[in-house]
This record gives C-alpha cells, sequence and structure tokens, in this order.
C-alpha cells in the first residue's frame, strides 16, 4: 500500500488534485481530511473567523485508523492542509502551491473574511506548509497547482520526480499587495 499526502494552503487545488488522482489510480481512495473532522467532532470549537479548531492528536490517531482499514488499498491519498503539521508514516507528500493572486480570487469566492484571507496568503507566501511539511516528513515535493500538477503528481507517485526544489511565491505578496492594501496592515 502505498499513501501519498496532498497539503497546501487552502484554495490552491488539494481537493481537485486528490479526485482526479482517485480517478486514475487502480484500487485507490481519496481521504478529504477536513471531512473527517466534521464527520468524527475532532475539534473543541471555533476561532474568531469561525474555522475549527483541530485536536491535532485526536486527528493523527483517526487517521491512522483510516489508513488501518483501507489496508486493501493499493493506495491511499489523503489530501487537506493540516497534513502538514502531523506525521502520516511512509506517505510521499506533495505541497500544492499556487500564485497568490489566484489564491486571493478563490478566497473571496469562497467568502472568506478579510484577516482569514490576509492569514492564507501570508501563509502560502512564506511556504508555511511545505516548510512543516519538510520537518514532519521524509519525501516531499512542491508542485505548482495548474495544467501540469496532475502529471507531476504522477510522475511522484511512480518515483520519477523526486528532487524538490522550494517555491518563492514570497515576492508576490507586495504585489498583491499593492492592489490590496489591506493585505499587508
Amino acid at each position: 500500500m502505498d499513501i501519498l499526502v496532498i497539503t497546501g494552503t487552502p484554495g490552491t487545488g488539494k481537493s481537485t488534485l486528490a479526485r482526479k488522482l482517485e480517478k486514475r489510480i487502480n484500487d485507490s481512495i481519496a481521504i478529504d481530511i477536513n471531512k473527517i473532522i466534521c464527520k468524527k467532532r475532532l475539534y473543541s470549537g471555533k476561532d474568531e473567523f469561525g474555522t475549527k479548531i483541530v485536536r491535532m492528536h485526536d486527528l493523527e490517531r483517526e487517521i491512522n485508523r483510516i489508513i488501518q482499514k483501507n489496508k486493501g488499498k493499493k493506495f491511499i491519498i489523503l489530501e487537506g492542509h493540516l497534513l502538514c503539521d502531523i506525521k502520516v508514516r511512509n506517505a510521499k507528500v506533495i505541497v500544492l502551491r499556487e500564485h497568490l493572486a489566484i489564491l486571493l480570487k478563490r478566497m473571496y469566492a469562497r467568502k472568506y473574511p478579510r484577516e482569514k484571507i490576509k492569514d492564507n496568503i501570508i501563509s502560502e507566501a512564506i511556504d508555511y506548509c511545505g516548510e512543516n511539511a519538510r520537518f514532519n516528513y521524509k519525501r516531499v515535493v512542491e508542485i505548482m497547482s495548474g495544467k501540469n500538477s496532475y502529471s507531476k503528481a504522477l510522475a511522484i507517485i511512480n518515483g520519477k520526480r523526486t528532487k524538490t526544489k522550494n517555491i518563492d511565491i514570497l515576492k508576490e505578496l507586495l504585489l498583491v499587495g499593492k492592489k490590496n492594501p489591506y493585505l499587508i496592515r
């Protein structure tokens, strides 16, 4: 059984990529960690944005249960932004990245509050998910979201792409900030 973790800032396309991979990889299952958090009530409350405060230890334990339950599957795809903050044994990890202007549009479309947008844009700019994933996992590759993300993910799954390079998006923060001054206050 192989395990693939797809993590990244909200709005980078993790769910889309996971579903596409699940359809194309025989005997696979894609699991949205956010749905597990809600279904199993793995949170202790909500923050000022209405975001669930997840009990990370309980989430990690539940993920291990899910993996055991799906042992018969050839391939398990776990996706969610919180996966960069926990450890899933023997997982290959993809950190999906996106340009800040595109993320901004997606977050507006999702009607995120301004402060949550600001936090997520800064998290993407400083590569929060990538840095934490590299701390928690041995095999981490960053790829840009978009047309080529599926083929790049398949290459990673097949062991053809293992070199990782950090994608520098920090400089985009200044450009986004000029168009949207509240983001850098």
